[in-house]
Parts: structure tokens; sequence; C-alpha cells
């Protein structure tokens, strides 16, 4: 069960009537035999990893409800629930594939088909049968859980990271995509709601798993191959690679990768050599400090008027445990009138000192008013200027 080793398989299953069968790949045959049952024949003719293989056999109420550049999109839910599957799915599944297919690439398999299964709570991404918690088919849209499944389609299913010691690169990916998915439909501010979430999320998982960084070491231990750590903090990782390197360099970064390792194994070190080759920019600094410590920087921050100069004072302090991160901070000044000026700091030592040009004295300062840093902040106003 190796993620390096992949394959292409078929099931050909033969089952009584009243039971449909749905598997990863394309239906290429369903006979009716002479004692009364059905033989059904699915193969999967793109390599896929062992542990997508997807095989379900029950009494479904299948539609097929749209397709996108020659992909059926299907759903298959027990018959009780079809009403519900109807808004569960097919909406979320829809916009996903198209926003997917258009910002990365060209969607890998026959068709995509989501699956209503017993057993289990939320998702997994089974190449092109993606399979849903009984619980998750409610009467309104399961945007998020949809769009993260079939993000995992493209990463992780077919670009595969070459050991579990990279799992970020599917459960980051998958995370992030979902909330770019976000930012699309939805807007900016649903989309900064969703990274501050994930964000808190990060820092409740470094409480709870101390020393376990994005990338692991050497993983022995399986039942630490993931946490929030690689979804939350994997996809904040993206989040300031976006920025270091700028959104339309991102994408076809993005779109560099999926084509070069498509239903094929990468490393982070290869995903690193593309985004590298495609911004120009050597980013061994920042995969290192974001994907190899355990503890993310946190900041504190105190400031001051000085009514002489007309100028804001800005000190700011890296106060996380270890040596200092190369950073950008975003801080926006904010007047009595609500106006504000943003200033971009790149801090690469432990201590900084900014001033801003302001004529009268602000009401307050805001840190990362656009949601761009994974970083915790403690804010001191002084009412005096400080001593030297």
């Amino acid at each position: 069960d190796h993620p390096h080793d992949k394959a292409t398989h078929e099931f050909v299953v033969t089952a009584p009537p009243h039971y449909q069968v749905v598997s990863n790949g394309l239906l290429l045959e369903t006979v009716e035999n002479a004692d009364g049952t059905r033989t059904t024949h699915w193969k999967q003719s793109v390599p896929i990893a062992s542990w997508l293989t997807a095989l379900a056999v029950s009494r479904f109420a299948v539609r097929n409800f749209a397709s996108h550049e020659g992909v059926l999109l299907s759903t298959w839910v027990f018959p009780q629930n079809r009403e519900n599957g109807i808004p569960t799915f097919e909406v979320p599944a829809e916009r996903a594939i198209k926003f997917f297919s258009e910002s990365i690439g060209k969607y890998p398999y026959e068709k995509l088909a989501n699956v209503q299964a017993a057993g289990f709570a939320g998702g997994t991404e089974l190449a092109s049968a993606i399979f849903y918690g009984e619980n998750a088919v409610t009467d309104s849209p399961a945007t998020g859980l949809v769009a993260h499944e079939i993000a995992h389609q493209w990463w992780g299913n077919s670009v595969t990271e070459e050991d579990w010691n990279d799992v970020w690169l599917s459960e980051g990916f998958a995370t992030y995509f979902t909330l770019l998915y976000t930012e699309h439909y939805e807007g900016e501010k649903e989309f900064a709601a969703g990274l501050k979430r994930a964000r808190d999320r990060v820092y409740s998982m470094e409480e709870a798993y101390p020393g376990r960084p994005v990338v692991h070491a050497d993983l022995q231990d399986m039942r630490q191959v993931t946490s929030g750590i690689q979804y939350q903090k994997g996809a904040w990782v993206l989040h300031m690679l976006r920025e270091e390197i700028g959104v339309n360099v991102f994408r076809q970064g993005i779109r560099n990768y999926y084509a070069r390792y498509r239903d094929k194994n990468a490393s982070t070190a290869d995903f690193r050599a593309v985004m590298e080759e495609t911004s120009g920019e050597d980013l061994e600094w920042f995969f290192d400090q974001w994907l190899t410590r355990s503890v993310s920087p946190a900041v504190k921050i105190a400031w001051h008027y000085d009514e002489s100069k007309k100028e804001v004072v800005i000190d700011i302090e890296q106060t996380q445990d270890g040596d200092h991160y190369a950073l950008r901070i975003e801080i926006a000044v904010v007047d009595t009138a609500g106006r504000r000026t943003k200033v971009a700091i790149v801090m690469e030592s432990d201590k900084e000192r900014i001033t801003v040009a302001q004529a009268v004295a602000p009401a307050n300062i805001i840190v990362d008013p656009d949601t761009k840093s994974l970083l915790r902040w403690e804010i001191i106003e002084r009412k005096s200027p400080a001593r030297p």
C-alpha cells in the first residue's frame, strides 16, 4: 500500500440484480445472466495507488446529472436519500470540476461519481468514485467536503506523494484548493474567514502535537501520518508561497507541476524545483522554515505616536522558540476616520523598528489586515515615546 506503487485494475462483479455496482474508472459492460444475477465490469485505465481503489455494491439511486469536457458526473445514494443527494453533491461537484480543471489542468479520470457509503464520517477521495459517510447526505450542499474530495483527484490521486513523509502534498493542497474554490465562488471575505479558521487550527494542532513539522523527517508510526499540521498548515504554506512569488506565477507553477507529475509521484523537493523554475527564485529558505520547523512564528508589537516627528513608531520582536523567521508582515495604521495606511515589512532578524508618517495620532494599528501571514501577535500601545 505504498503511495509510490501505482497500477491499473479491473473489477468484474456478479451480484443480485437489485444491487448496483460502482468502482473506479469506466463502466465497460453490464450483463443480465441466465440465473437472474447481473455482472458489472469496471476498468481503471489510469494507474492509481492501491489505497485509492473503490468498490461499492448496494441498492443505489443513481443519477447522471452533468458532464464536463466529456467526463460524466453522477450521484450514487441510498434510495431513501435520493432527494437529499441531489442538493448535497450536484452543484458543488459541477462547480468544483470546472474550477479545478481551469486552475490546475484537465481532470485526470474517466468519470466523477459521488457515492454515499455506510460506516464512516466525512469523505474518502477514492479515484473517480469518491465515498462519503452516509450522514453527509442532507438537504443542503456539502460544499467544503465535496470540493476538498474533488480537489484530491488532482492532488493525492493523480499527483501522489512519493512517500508518506510528504503527505502534505495531498492534504495541504486539497485544503488550500478548497479555500481557493471558496474565493472563486463566494468571494474574498469568505476566503479570508476560511484562512483564519485554518490558522486557528494550526495553533491548536501545534499545541496538541508538539515537535511535528509539516514534512515528516522519517515517519515510522502511520498513526501520525496526518493531523491538522499537514492539512491546515500545509494549506497556509501554499497561501504564503502565493504571496511570496505572486498570484499569476503561483498559478502557472501549479499548472506546470501538475503537467509534469500527472499520474506519477512527486516529493516536496520536486514541487519546490518546479516553483523555482517557474518563479526564477531560490525558495530553499521558504520551504525549509515553513515545512521543517514545528513552531509557527509569533511576534510582540509595541507602537507609539511621536508627536514631534509626526510619525508612528512600531517595534516588532519575534518571540517564538528557536531561531528567527524571515517574515513578511503587513500592518495597517488606522486614523480616526477609519482610513488605513498599509505598510509591508520584511523582517529578517529578531527585532525590527519601522516608522510610518502620520499627521495626527492614529486610532490603532491592525496586524495582517488582508490575512497573508501565518503568525501570532500581541499588540502593546505605548502612550508616550519609548526610551532609546
